[in-house]
């Protein structure tokens, strides 16, 4: 089976809860994503999905045409053709061709399980568990909505416990850093109260915190057992420290592991398929950090339903998965997936036992949100 067409679709899609971060001007109102499609010549057409619109031309420009008449199956040779070899360090370009292969393999890994009639979750391996594990997630209220400082807490604190109840979540995580340090704490509060002591904890700061606000917002939560802190400053070493002086776990993006290597204090990494550039990268990534002693979970990055699908085949299959992974699935507007979107119950998901991927594009939503 060879490759007839390949076809990259930059898309837009809102969200229907605003994205805040602790920069008081970053807000994410849509989803930018990159939707591949990859048509074979007996027909079938396999599906991928990368992050942002800028892959788009990196994919119909270039790879397309090197991929033509290549074997399907030959993953191998396919992404040589794409990406030039790696022979120094430093070049940007790489990473973002790298980027924009992990939709490219995405849509071959769904081509061949297509071919052998099996979901993804076995060809990796098979499920170690009854269910892709996932957390119930909240970004920090946009106050221009009309929501008092004041009332941030017991809206965080709603959240939570809608999302316990619909879906069953075993692990809650928000963003803080937003607005005051006291805010923070009282948020904190309020959600371990609401939830009780049955749901785990965590928050991400996206380093909007100094060394020292981090030590006061730590001592002021001491008492509601975070299960987790997310890259709370900016630097390894920073983290790293802060962690001899606390009993929280500690996670961080920075998936340079021989940077991370030197950081023994730091407990995970937290990462996601597309910047490793597919399913087998990021699966040497999971094994190489377990190695080094640290856990691992996927990172959220406000995927649509073909990503969705594809960290959910992970996270059923992956050993190294058995911590919830982030999901912001809950704040689509559409994932331009037919059916129903795959909603964590019990706190997870299980992919149907259809081939491949186990879902088809829906081409009058893909046409809504293309950005021309």
């Amino acid at each position: 089976m060879k490759i007839k067409n390949v076809r990259a679709t930059p898309v837009r899609v809102p969200v229907t809860r605003v994205g805040t971060y602790s920069s008081k001007t970053r807000k994410l109102t849509h989803v930018l994503s990159t939707i591949i499609e990859i048509e074979t010549d007996c027909g079938a057409i396999g599906l991928g999905e990368t992050r942002y619109l800028w892959p788009a031309p990196i994919i119909n420009e270039r790879f397309a045409s090197n991929l033509k008449e290549m074997h399907v199956f030959d993953r191998r040779a396919a992404f040589q053709a794409c990406v030039p070899m790696h022979f120094d360090y430093g070049y940007p370009e790489r990473a973002c061709e790298v980027t924009a292969w992990a939709g490219v393999d995405m849509a071959l890994w769904d081509l061949l399980g297509q071919h052998t009639g099996q979901p993804i979750f076995r060809l990796l391996g098979g499920p170690v568990r009854e269910r892709a594990l996932f957390t119930g997630y909240a970004y920090a209220p946009d106050l221009e909505q009309g929501i008092a400082v004041s009332h941030v807490p017991e809206t965080v604190a709603q959240i939570a416990s809608q999302q316990v109840d619909d879906y069953g979540i075993k692990l809650f995580e928000f963003k803080i850093g937003r607005h005051s340090l006291e805010c923070d704490i009282a948020t904190v509060q309020a959600v371990r109260a609401s939830v009780g002591n049955h749901v785990d904890l965590a928050v991400d700061v996206n380093m909007g915190f100094t060394v020292e606000q981090t030590r006061r917002f730590l001592h002021g939560v001491r008492d509601c057992r975070l299960a987790n802190i997310e890259e709370p400053v900016t630097g390894l070493a920073n983290i790293d420290r802060l962690r001899t002086e606390f009993d929280v776990p500690m996670s961080t993006h920075d998936y340079n592991l021989d940077a991370l290597q030197a950081h023994q204090h730091i407990d995970a990494l937290v990462s996601d398929i597309t910047l490793h550039g597919g399913f087998e990268p990021i699966i040497e990534t999971m094994i190489r950090v377990n190695a080094l002693g640290k856990r691992f979970w996927q990172r959220a990055r406000w995927e649509l339903g073909i990503t969705w699908a594809a960290m959910c085949h992970l996270g059923i299959a992956r050993p190294e998965l058995d911590r919830p992974s982030q999901s912001v699935i809950y704040f689509l507007e559409d994932d331009l997936i037919e059916g129903e979107t795959w909603m964590v119950q019990n706190g997870g998901v299980r992919p149907p036992e259809l081939p491949g991927l186990g879902i088809e594009l829906d081409r009058t939503a893909l046409a809504r949100y293309t950005v021309d």
